[in-house]
């Protein structure tokens, strides 16, 4: 082949290349439309130098609402996103524990708590919150620390890590220590 029609085909093929990707990362654009202290979510009845921090964030079905898990507070978060550019505080649910994760499915928040009193003896429970009346409906022991949630797109199932923290003081954090984690697995 000439080795100046080689070098034209290599440069059409590398523009048709650049131009079919090109929209796609133009699809893949993201624009902060607001942002919200969590802090502005603690109620007045409570300390308002209290730590508090959004970790794990999900949103409800609609959009409209977003759940976070906040450990340093012992609580779940809800923020109003009625009107996206102006978030509202939505209020918290105090939990007995530390919540380390949260998902939304059929209009229940569903939580994983860490109710450990050590690492030698790791414990947590799911806690299911109603999320429209921000009320505990339930929970249910998990056998371990909880770490982690999803759901199957379906939604007939819910997987939780049980992660059981290493003591990274005994032996200088190395592996193994027991007790070991292990995944759970709910139907919904």
């Amino acid at each position: 082949m000439d080795p100046a029609r080689h070098s034209a085909l290599f440069v059409l093929t590398a523009a048709l290349a650049a131009s079919v990707s090109l929209p796609a990362h133009a699809d893949m654009m993201f624009n902060r439309v607001a942002s919200f202290a969590v802090a502005g979510n603690l109620p007045a009845d409570v300390e308002q130098t209290m730590p508090t921090s959004s970790e794990i964030i999900t949103a409800s079905e609609d959009g409209m609402t977003l759940v976070y898990s906040d450990s340093p507070l012992g609580a779940v978060g809800f923020i109003d996103l009625a009107d996206p550019k102006a978030p509202k505080a939505g209020g918290i649910v105090k939990i007995d524990g530390e919540p380390t994760s949260v998902v939304v499915i059929g209009g229940k928040v569903l939580a994983g708590v860490n109710t450990s009193e050590s690492k030698a003896k790791p414990s947590g429970n799911l806690t299911v919150i109603d999320l429209a009346s921000k009320a505990i409906e339930s929970t249910c022991d998990l056998g371990g620390q909880p770490d982690s949630l999803a759901f199957s797109k379906d939604g007939k199932f819910l997987a939780i890590a049980i992660e059981n923290e290493r003591d990274e003081e005994l032996n200088d954090g190395e592996i193994p220590q027991m007790p070991a984690g292990d995944l759970k697995i709910f139907t919904l």
